[in-house]
């Protein structure tokens, strides 16, 4: 069931280099929602543009959801100015979710923003004991907001090699299949660029991967065909 939610902002933090998170509470949305789904978000009740923004939902918990975003054009630059208690126009779940990973080894890999919807999926695989990796790939240190912890099998990718490992993504993710883990599955979110070296890789080397095509919709369904994306 999708719901159009009114919801109040908990708070918001920076946690990177112009990159932001906030928690939004949320009765209906936040107890119906899967990892990989998303909201539409109206940023202000001044908003004059036909399109919502939507966000994936990066955390969520009974009675509490939280996005991530970089401050790029209007939406998120009032989004950014929300105060605590300020009432935001949601609508959601919307969108397809990450499933089909029970039997597998998941490797999660996020590159920028796209880190949103791979972290709440770590979160339920944490959640119910399902072992698994999860990498981030990013610019700079300034980029990433979590920790490099390769014996936990958190790897954090710099291209500059400022922190972490000294690559892009493909780097651990050649490591960890190169260690012969039982069947991989491979979940990805991030730069269009990234995702296709990965899908790539992944047909190269027939692993199943699961790519989330994330893209600016009038609609939030798919009916528009605004969001249609090339393969």
């Amino acid at each position: 069931m999708i719901f159009n939610e009114l919801v109040r902002v908990v708070s918001t933090k920076k946690i990177a280099q112009n990159t932001y998170q906030t928690f939004l509470n949320s009765s209906s949305i936040s107890s119906a929602i899967k990892p990989g789904q998303f909201i539409n978000i109206l940023p202000s009740n001044n908003w004059d543009k036909m399109m919502r923004r939507p966000m994936s939902v990066a955390s969520q918990k009974e009675g509490e959801i939280s996005i991530i975003y970089k401050v790029i054009g209007d939406g998120t630059q009032f989004m950014r100015n929300w105060e605590k208690g300020d009432v935001v126009d949601i609508i959601g779940p919307l969108g397809n979710y990450w499933e089909n990973f029970e039997d597998t080894y998941p490797i999660l890999i996020g590159g920028g923003v796209g880190i949103a919807p791979i972290l709440n999926f770590h979160r339920l695989l944490n959640q119910q004991n399902i072992k698994h990796a999860l990498i981030m790939g990013a610019q700079t240190k300034v980029d990433h907001f979590m920790s490099h912890e390769p014996a936990k099998q958190i790897f954090m990718t710099t291209d500059d090699g400022t922190f972490g490992i000294h690559g892009n993504v493909l780097y651990p993710l050649k490591k960890i299949i190169n260690s012969n883990v039982s069947s991989p599955k491979v979940f990805t979110c991030g730069p269009p660029a990234m995702m296709e070296v990965i899908k790539h890789y992944t047909d190269e080397n027939e692993i199943f991967c699961d790519v989330a095509l994330e893209t600016i919709m009038a609609c939030g369904f798919g009916i528009c065909q605004g969001c249609t994306v090339e393969y």
